[in-house]
């Protein structure tokens, strides 16, 4: 299309900056972008699920994690999830 690559935006963005990202590689005001995401949320259902699908799989302009990575981080399951990652429960403590 334009030789570039659809990534989330981290300076044009309201919330996880999917529109910002979009609006920039379809090269359109991210303002529209912004309306007919609303629109189509409203109207059809579709918008939020787009917008919560690109927000995951997208990483971010710089290179940075995807949605689903921050996420995963925010919540603490950023680690392996190995048991060694974990302190080991001792039996006589009570707290």
């Amino acid at each position: 299309m334009n030789g570039k690559t659809l990534t989330r935006s981290t300076t044009d963005k309201f919330l996880g900056g999917v529109c910002g990202g979009l609006a920039r590689f379809l090269n359109l005001d991210s303002g529209l972008v912004r309306i007919l995401t609303v629109l189509l949320a409203i109207f059809t259902q579709v918008g939020w699920i787009a917008y919560l699908v690109l927000w995951a799989v997208l990483p971010t302009e710089d290179g940075g994690p995807t949605g689903f990575d921050e996420a995963k981080n925010a919540f603490g399951q950023g680690s392996t999830g190995r048991s060694s990652d974990r302190p080991e429960h001792n039996p006589d403590d009570l707290r």
